[in-house]
């Protein structure tokens, strides 16, 4: 990854980085900093994006650069999409458009979008559609999928598969996104079965 996109895409991928590890990436820091001026904000030696994560923006960076990833930022980048789908799903965002892995994406969006109107069976279906185009591609599923299909689920069939799910997605989550989704999951679960709640 090189010059302002890849910088950007970089961020974005890590939520926040220490400028030690962005200077060892990007030895020519000053001018991708003043190139992405207010977008960057810097609070003691740690810098993260601005703007809040959204297709609209991460999908084409997502698409230019995928291929250049080692394999575990792959897996990160993906768990980054997922939850870019989510975020532009909440923020109304019309569905991304695109080929390959963007199928996906948009299939994660859509099952968003049905989940926050509490539809869940369309949730359902479209976050296997997604899911189902991850495994043709012979990629793992993201722990953010996971968690967001758990949410489905228990929406769906409170008690059901959903906590379940839940543990998977905990056990393979490298974002906070997908680690506050699948522990609410499984905190919902508690309280249901806990007489006292």
């Amino acid at each position: 990854m090189e010059g302002v996109a890849g910088f950007r895409f970089f961020l974005a991928l890590k939520g926040e980085a220490k400028r030690e590890e962005v200077r060892a990436r990007f030895p020519r820091l000053v001018p991708l900093l003043k190139a992405l001026g207010h977008q960057v904000e810097a609070q003691g030696e740690t810098l993260r994006l601005v703007e809040p994560l959204r297709l609209s923006w991460f999908a084409p960076l997502f698409c230019d650069h995928y291929a250049l990833l080692s394999e575990g930022e792959r897996a990160l980048a993906l768990e980054r999409l997922v939850e870019a789908a989510h975020a532009s799903a909440a923020a109304g965002e019309a569905l991304v458009e695109g080929e390959g892995l963007l199928l996906a994406a948009r299939a994660f969006q859509a099952g968003s979008q049905a989940l926050l109107q509490g539809e869940y069976r369309e949730a359902l279906h479209r976050y296997g559609e997604g899911l189902g185009l991850l495994e043709k591609a012979a990629l793992p599923f993201p722990a953010a999928a996971l968690a967001l299909l758990a949410l489905a689920q228990e929406g769906f069939r409170p008690g059901g598969k959903g906590r379940e799910t839940a543990r998977k997605a905990l056990e393979r989550a490298k974002t906070p996104f997908a680690r506050e989704v699948a522990a609410r999951v499984l905190a919902q679960g508690t309280k249901a079965e806990d007489p006292r709640a």
